[in-house]
């Protein structure tokens, strides 16, 4: 049976699906960024791994060293 849905526009594997509840003014601040220059989920995406570089949380990488 084929893959139903869009492709992935990344090379990597994003095999965990996130779902988050944002307030209006969060979404509409996200909405006012991305305009039509960058989609909801990559820049969710790059949030969070900044979040978490910042808190000093290891990456995968990190931890195999």
């Amino acid at each position: 049976m084929a893959k139903i849905g869009r492709p992935l526009k990344e090379k990597t594997v994003l095999s965990h699906d996130v779902k988050v509840r944002l307030d209006d003014e969060t979404y509409d601040r996200l909405l006012m960024y991305c305009g039509k220059n960058h989609e909801k989920a990559t820049v969710i995406r790059e949030a969070l791994k900044a979040f978490l570089d910042t808190a000093g949380v290891p990456s995968r990488e990190d931890k195999a060293e």
